[in-house]
Parts: C-alpha cells; sequence; structure tokens
C-alpha cells in the first residue's frame, strides 16, 4: 500500500493523520470541500457526489474516511443524515469501484447515545465495549449508526475490503490540557464538557489509531472504541461512578482514573495502545 486518501484532510484529525502517514512513508491524497492548498496532492469535492469521488480514487491503495458534519448542534437533521450516511456510501462505495481494499471510517463514541440525544439513554454496564447497545436519537448518532450498517454492507458487496470504523471519542491536542484551554477546565469540573463518560483521546494517538486500522487485514468489517486510557478528570473513575451513575453493572473491577470505554478489542487486533495523557503532558510542563 502506498498511497492512501484522506477525505476531511482539513480537520484536526485531518492534518494529524496525513502528518502520520506521512511520517510512515505513504504518499497522501487530500480530499477537503474547499481547497486549503496545504498539501502537495489535493482535491477539493463534495463527498455526496459519487463521481467526483470515484474519479479522485483512481489511483489509491487505502482511504480513511473522516469528513462529516461533527455535530447536530445548529445543523439541519436531514442535511447531517444527508452528508454522513450518504457521504460515507459514495465513499466506501468508490473505494470498492477502484479495488481499494483497506478502509479506516470515523465512527464515534455517540453512537451510544449518550452525548447528543434528546431523551439520553442511561449506561447499561461499564465500562462499555463494541457490544453494548447503540440508542442515538439525535442525527449525528444516528448517522454513525447507519454508516457502521453500511460498512457491513460494503464488504459484502466487495469482499476484498476490509474496514474497520473507530468510534473515536472527543479529540484534544497538547495545547488543550494547558491551563486556560477549556479541556483544563473539564478536569477540575466533571459536569463540563461534552457527555461522553468523560472520555477522550489524543490527536497523535487517534492518527496512529487510523493508519493501524488501514495496515490490519479484518477480513470484513470490525467496529473499535479508540480512546485514551484515562478519563479526562482529575477526580477518580469510581467516584465519578457513584455520584452520576452509581446503579449502573459493572463488569469489572474500577480501579484509578481508568476509561469507561474499553479499548481491549483494538489492543487485540489493530495492536493499538494510547500512549499519551493529559496527566503526563501537564507534568512535563
Amino acid at each position: 500500500m502506498e498511497k492512501v486518501a484522506v477525505t476531511g484532510a482539513g480537520g484536526k484529525v485531518g492534518h494529524q493523520v496525513i502528518k502520520e502517514l506521512k511520517e510512515n512513508g505513504y504518499n497522501v491524497l487530500a480530499i477537503t470541500k474547499t481547497p486549503a492548498g496545504f498539501w502537495e496532492e489535493e482535491v477539493s469535492l463534495d463527498i455526496r457526489n459519487y463521481n467526483q469521488l470515484e474519479n479522485a480514487l483512481k489511483d489509491c491503495d487505502g482511504l480513511i474516511h473522516l469528513a462529516a458534519i461533527p455535530t447536530p448542534v445548529n445543523n439541519d437533521d436531514s442535511l447531517v443524515l444527508e452528508t454522513n450516511v450518504v457521504g460515507s456510501h459514495n465513499v466506501m462505495r468508490a473505494a470498492g469501484e477502484n479495488n481499494i481494499s483497506r478502509l479506516a471510517l470515523a465512527s464515534s463514541d455517540c453512537t451510544l447515545g449518550f452525548t447528543f440525544s434528546k431523551n439520553k439513554p442511561d449506561p447499561l454496564y461499564l465500562p462499555v465495549d463494541e457490544n453494548h447497545p447503540l440508542k442515538p436519537d439525535d442525527s449525528y448518532g444516528l448517522s454513525k449508526v447507519l454508516m457502521e450498517r453500511t460498512a457491513e454492507a460494503m464488504v459484502q458487496r466487495y469482499p476484498h475490503m476490509s474496514i474497520a470504523s473507530l468510534r473515536i471519542t472527543h479529540v484534544a491536542n497538547k495545547e488543550e490540557y494547558k491551563p486556560g484551554a477549556n479541556f483544563h477546565s473539564w478536569i477540575k469540573n466533571p459536569d463540563l464538557g461534552p457527555k461522553n463518560l468523560w472520555s477522550y483521546i489524543d490527536n497523535r494517538d487517534v492518527a496512529r489509531a487510523f493508519r493501524t486500522a488501514i495496515e490490519t487485514d479484518l477480513g470484513g468489517h470490525e467496529v473499535f472504541f479508540v480512546t485514551a486510557e484515562n478519563t479526562r478528570c482529575e477526580l477518580p473513575t469510581g467516584d465519578l461512578i457513584e455520584k452520576y451513575c452509581p446503579d449502573v453493572k459493572l463488569k469489572t473491577e474500577i480501579t484509578g482514573h481508568m476509561s469507561l470505554e474499553d479499548t481491549t478489542k483494538a489492543e487485540k487486533i489493530l495492536g493499538f495502545k494510547p500512549r499519551y495523557s493529559w496527566q503526563e503532558e501537564l507534568k512535563e510542563e
């Protein structure tokens, strides 16, 4: 695999993914909605336009799909669903028609329904894993559930394809851990920040996760949670559970600041283990 296309290249994750790929010897085609001018090979298109995608991917060997409307807040639900569901279908179909065999998709822990749903479900158990029920009632979480289901259909349609859906969480960079940044205030106050079981992941780790995902032959489609090993809070995880969800079943012993999103599957199959945490970054300051 020599050349990897990255949709959503202009975003926070996209920039870091391209950096990770280039540092590991890959040629990259950056796909953006509007021209950015940052990369040697760049094409601008709308992922809702299938023909543009099929033409753009002709010389690519792998694909990392990040492009999406990332929140239902202040966005029309119909547009979120059209962009994220039709767009991801187009991306996967165009990859299949171009005989691209390795794909990694940016799914989300919003598939659980805890973050944006109007009527938020409670966790069935903690830590959550890939077998946990998905109950979003919002357009963004639903769009990612439908994207994952589409991936199942695509590996049936194109048996040569290996697709990893990475359920990423809030992505932070090391500058956000410093005093004065929003993330830093979340450390002190668990009531602040996304409603996502206090999870996060460093942008350097998430970029590496996407690279390892396209380097692994899954023989079909698999879903993975990808988060930091710890929560974003200075309050220990057991105390968070006792305060916010004391009646939830625990499937394992809760220790220290451990994450409530289980990444065991990603470690076992992709060989991915996060390296960065806000605690370690602040120690180095």
